[in-house]
């Protein structure tokens, strides 16, 4: 890392992962439902070319999980039992990060964005 590296994040004040997982929060909570209403526009919209209605159409199926198989299937969680040692260790990993996530957007941040 450059000394110039090392400015750029004495410009965050020094806690450069909590103002990232703020700005990750944030694109997750306020920015899904623009990208929602965006393409929910744009699909009643008759006037926009075809192209812009499909793949506003893709958009919202892929925000309510339809074109993603594991999205679909999520809900069909196996019992622990059932898994085998790649299953456990996938599962292990995402409650860790769901865990880190939590964790980092609980911390107020005092940020431009309060």
């Amino acid at each position: 890392m450059s000394n110039n590296d090392d400015n750029e994040l004495d410009d965050f004040g020094g806690d450069d992962e909590a103002v990232r997982a703020e700005i990750i929060r944030r694109a997750r909570v306020e920015g899904i439902k623009v990208a929602y209403e965006s393409a929910l526009e744009i699909c009643r919209d008759k006037a926009q070319t075809a192209v812009a209605r499909a793949s506003s159409q893709r958009t919202l199926l892929q925000i309510g999980g339809m074109l993603d198989r594991a999205d679909r299937n999520a809900s069909a969680v196996k019992d622990v039992s059932e898994m085998d040692g790649d299953e456990l260790r996938q599962a292990t990993e995402a409650v860790l990060r769901k865990r880190q996530r939590t964790v980092a957007a609980s911390k107020p941040t005092g940020g431009a964005f309060d």
